[in-house]
């Protein structure tokens, strides 16, 4: 059976699971959270690239065919160096800019993401090669969003509500017509942001096209435009490196909430024998 490794440093890249599983539903996936080093967005490049690195030698181990990088922050920050040694195709994520402005050709797009997203020339690079897109398009980085995000089944959604008042608002130069999710976090907020910016805002983000993506690196095929239906059911091993009781119990809801119930799966003999994440003293570890 086809492995695949799902990356991200929480339950935020879930929604790129779910892309995966309408494209890919008869795959094992291998869903790692490093939410012992959560968040990514606020750390250094070098840092990212560390994390990133070690979670993909740990899905090589696990003899994954394939591994989605579902962070914008770690695709950033890791993606070219890795794909120079990769063993098997490397699938990232980025902002979905251009799907913003194709499917809104007029009126301003918001990209909501990460400090670090934000601020690196991956995010630079894509601006310059869009057309108009320096002129419609304003970034604002989130801090400490992602991180309320991973904790809402503790807090609820009230302070993201807020949060999005008083930090995003603000900031704002025009309304947007469509925001950019550019951190897969910010796909579990859709409430939200509809509450907050009203209804006829345009949500996008990229999780389609990864999926779309990985499906033609591994078959070798062009797929459809039109995604197909979840699947009831999936194959799912969750790798938590941070609290794995309470974080596999909120991704399982998660996806059934969506429609995907988890079957039984016993951990792959090579996973099992793998060393625990080592702990790098930056994130929210209690």
């Amino acid at each position: 059976m086809m492995r695949i490794g799902v990356f991200d440093s929480g339950i935020g890249g879930l929604s790129t699971l779910l892309a995966c599983l309408r494209r890919l539903p008869d795959a094992e996936y291998l869903f790692y959270g490093d939410t012992a080093n959560a968040p990514y967005g606020d750390k250094d490049p070098d840092a990212v690239l560390r994390l990133t690195r070690y979670a993909y030698d740990w899905f090589i181990q696990a003899e994954a065919n394939a591994v989605v990088l579902a962070c914008n922050t770690a695709t950033s920050a890791a993606v070219a160096p890795l794909r120079e040694r990769a063993q098997v195709p490397i699938i990232g994520i980025e902002p979905a800019i251009k799907k913003a402005l194709t499917l809104h050709p007029q009126g301003p797009v918001l990209l909501l993401a990460t400090e670090l997203t934000v601020s690196g020339s991956k995010l630079r690079d894509l601006l310059a090669r869009l057309e108009d897109a320096e002129g419609r398009v304003q970034a604002l980085a989130c801090p400490g969003l992602a991180e309320m995000i991973e904790d809402q089944d503790r807090q609820g959604d009230q302070g993201i509500h807020d949060y999005l008042c008083r930090r995003v608002l603000p900031g704002l130069r025009v309304p947007p017509r469509a925001i950019v999710l550019g951190c897969t976090h910010y796909c579990w907020i859709g409430n939200a942001l509809g509450q907050v910016f009203g209804p006829d805002v345009a949500l996008v983000d990229g999780n389609d096209g990864v999926a779309r993506q990985l499906l033609r690196r591994l078959q070798r095929e062009d797929p459809p435009q039109e995604a197909p239906e979840l699947p009831p059911t999936a194959r799912i091993h969750f790798h938590f490196t941070h609290d794995p009781v309470r974080k596999q119990a909120f991704a399982t809801a998660l996806l059934q909430e969506a429609g995907v119930r988890i079957l039984p799966v016993s951990s792959p003999s090579s996973v099992a024998a793998l060393p625990d994440r080592p702990y790098h003293g930056s994130g929210r570890r209690a």
